[in-house]
């Protein structure tokens, strides 16, 4: 195959490729993979990039050009530079028209990515550059796309099932959308990179957008992001004007308010909370009435989009009119609006003020000068389309130099400024990517820009590139550095004795810093046994709401017991945030009905002498174990018992990837281990695998490695059995 020819020429050319540097002794590297044309029309400005990178920051950078076309070439000469004993890399940048690896069989690693990959590939496969900076996962060619720059691969159960990259990485892919040549914004876009190299600028100032739908809304939750600031940049707390929050329900349409305040020239990063498309932000929903006049008018468009949205899906214009005519109980005339072209017009024009799309740039002369900025948004970040939201950001005549997004849709319960405040330090954009990853994430932009630090007495920098764990272990054990530079030695230390559980667990429960008790949350759940158990229990009443909401989550991926007290609690609170609230009652499916309600109704005897309004609470409360509890058990055991045709066995075991209770978890393996139609078996281990901290996950290894070692079942279910088996298996110690 010329695949696999290229990958031998590797080596061998390796030393032959075109290099930019001062040849100035640099205790690590830095890869510029560029193609031919790109290189050739914009060779000034890249060489002048790599320069400021050596002069400014130390490292020795390697400008490689790519004359394969091929990711396998790519990632073997990255691999090459990496582990070479001088100089070798800790980053690189793809400019211009490098392969797009296009994921297959990995959703697990996403953050919420859950398409069925029964649709066009084009789709359902997670565009990653994880493909190139992670070495420790191992990839199965599928073929190239016939029109596009898309290379699809399979996850192979060979390598690692979970993500740690061992490079840092970005993507600057400037493409002709706008009527621009790519080479001309790319020529311009690092000028604009070189100069912040040599003109470097400090961390001044934070922005927070705050979306519609965002965290449904929790202002608990919001609140509290602003309390994880001042741990992120202390320095900040007498500073005048160093943050600056902006809520979509302070103005109708905050389009532009928005759009303002992401140009101001002295903006150096923005975290913008909301939804996303590849092509938009969105922002805000219609605007919430305030008189009997604004309902009404809001009531007829909520009436009429949603007769529009049961006209694309197919129905006749009379039955969508009687459909929502019933449901909302409206006016037929109302409903008869949506049919009209002056209302779909006038509505349009109204719709297009409340969100920010790629044809506002131009329309409105947004040019962001923000220096770098987080899409907590889906598909924002969606380089691999002719144009994107992260894309244009960059490639604007504004100061703008780094974007953050998720190539697919991203899930709103993470932690979306972790480790930020290292920025303020000085460290570079791609070290704070590297370890906050996941398959979606990306820079977009230079993964080397970084801020002037203020105080030079840490060079972060150095201490990523190294990664020496004893240096981890010091900053922990002297409790020297920042807050964030602690969080991240618990972090780095996840894996490694020189962090024992005890120390964690002691740092959870008294800790003064948020973010040191988050850090320490997660290294527990990674290593997964009893003392996760108990670091659920102690989060769950953490004082702040990211700490007790990633706790919560736990509950129903864990499913013990022992948890049913946590919930119980939780739901009978008079004012739990309404996320943690909401995520507290999504945990009733994954518990046992019976034990609930014991353990509610011991959660009501303690609270109900304090309440009033009684009997009504009482109601919701008890009534949503009735809702909630046992929603999946019906269906799991339609499949068990053979009820289902192959069409539903297959949708059910994609159902379970989510919605699968750890109480029947013995079921479902018992099932799949005497599954002789070997599709169902595979996708059935598939979805097992994502049940890994379930308190009867040992079931679900012990299948998987047997199943995995049986030479009698085809090699791909073989595979997909110890990819479950790595994926469920915890950091040992």
């Amino acid at each position: 195959m010329k695949m696999n020819r290229n990958l031998r020429k590797v080596a061998a050319v390796l030393f032959a490729l075109i290099l930019f540097s001062l040849h100035c002794e640099a205790r690590k590297g830095f890869a510029i993979i560029i193609d031919a044309k790109s290189l050739q029309e914009a060779q000034t400005e890249v060489k002048a990039y790599a320069d400021a990178i050596e002069q400014q920051q130390g490292l020795k950078v390697y400008t490689i050009t790519d004359n394969w076309g091929i990711p396998d070439s790519i990632r073997a000469i990255l691999q090459t530079l990496h582990e070479q004993k001088k100089d070798p890399i800790v980053g690189a940048v793809f400019i211009g028209d490098i392969p797009i690896p296009m994921i297959r069989d990995a959703q697990h690693m996403t953050s919420a990515f859950k398409m069925s990959q029964e649709m066009d590939r084009r789709e359902s496969s997670v565009p990653s550059d994880r493909f190139y900076d992670d070495f420790k996962l191992r990839f199965v060619p599928q073929g190239k796309d016939a029109e596009l720059p898309y290379f699809y691969y399979s996850l192979s159960g060979k390598g690692t099932q979970v993500l740690n990259p061992d490079i840092f990485s970005g993507r600057i892919r400037p493409t002709d959308a706008g009527g621009t040549s790519r080479y001309e914004k790319l020529r311009l876009y690092l000028r604009k990179a070189t100069q912040f190299k040599l003109h470097p600028e400090t961390f001044n100032n934070y922005f927070v957008f705050n979306g519609n739908g965002s965290l449904s809304e929790s202002n608990v939750a919001h609140i509290d992001e602003f309390r994880g600031l001042n741990e992120h940049f202390p320095q900040f707390s007498q500073k005048p004007e160093s943050y600056s929050y902006m809520e979509y329900t302070e103005e109708p349409f905050i389009k532009t308010k928005m759009v303002n305040e992401l140009m101001r020239p002295d903006l150096s990063f923005a975290m913008l909370h909301h939804h996303g498309d590849w092509d938009t932000q969105y922002l805000s929903g219609y605007p919430k009435p305030r008189n009997v006049n604004e309902a009404m008018r809001y009531i007829q468009f909520t009436t009429r989009d949603r007769v529009r949205t049961y006209l694309r899906w197919g129905l006749t214009a009379d039955s969508a009119v009687k459909k929502v005519t019933k449901m909302y109980n409206v006016p037929e005339e109302w409903a008869r609006q949506a049919l009209s072209a002056q209302y779909k017009r006038n509505d349009s024009i109204f719709t297009a003020q409340e969100n920010l799309t790629l044809t506002d740039f131009v329309k409105m002369q947004f040019k962001p000068n923000v220096r770098m900025a987080n899409f907590d948004a889906c598909y924002n970040g969606s380089f691999h389309m002719d144009d994107c939201i992260a894309n244009s950001y960059i490639f604007q005549p504004g100061k703008t130099l780094v974007t953050l997004g998720g190539t697919v849709n991203v899930l709103q319960d993470k932690w979306p400024d972790r480790f930020v405040g290292l920025l303020a330090e000085g460290m570079m954009v791609g070290f704070l990517a590297q370890n906050t990853i996941y398959l979606e994430w990306h820079v977009i932009g230079d993964p080397t820009c970084c801020f002037a630090p203020k105080d030079k007495s840490d060079d972060v920098n150095r201490l990523m590139g190294d990664n020496n764990p004893k240096s981890w272990s010091n900053i922990l054990k002297k409790k020297t550095g920042s807050v964030d530079l602690q969080a991240m030695a618990i972090h780095k230390l996840s894996g490694n004795p020189l962090l024992s559980n005890q120390h964690l667990l002691q740092l959870l429960q008294n800790s003064p810093y948020a973010m040191i008790r988050l850090e320490a949350f997660l290294a527990l759940k990674a290593r997964g046994g009893e003392d996760f158990i108990q670091a659920i229990q102690i989060a769950s009443k953490d004082n702040y709401e990211l700490v007790q909401r990633f706790a919560v989550n736990e509950i129903q991926n864990c499913g013990d017991q022992r948890l049913i007290p946590v919930t119980t609690r939780l739901l009978t609170k008079n004012n739990a945030s309404a996320r943690v609230k909401f995520n507290a009652m999504h945990c009733l499916q994954f518990l046992e009905a019976e034990p609930v309600k014991i353990q509610m109704q011991k959660s009501w005897n303690e609270v109900a002498p304090y309440l009033t309004a009684k009997d009504s609470i009482k109601s919701v409360v008890f009534g949503n174990i009735d809702k909630y509890c046992g929603t999946w058990d019906e269906d799991i055991d339609k499949l068990c018992q053979g009820k289902y045709n192959n069409e539903q066995a297959l949708k059910q075991a994609n159902y379970m990837r989510i919605y699968l209770p750890a109480y029947k978890i013995p079921e479902v393996v018992a099932y799949t281990d005497t599954c002789t139609d070997m599709q169902l078996k595979k996708n059935l281990l598939e979805a097992l695998g994502w049940h890994g901290t379930a308190y009867t996950a040992d079931r679900i290894r012990e299948l998987a490695l047997r199943t995995s070692r049986n030479d009698t079942l085809p090699a791909g279910v073989r595979d997909e059995a110890l990819k479950t088996f790595k994926r469920t298996s915890f950091v040992k110690l």
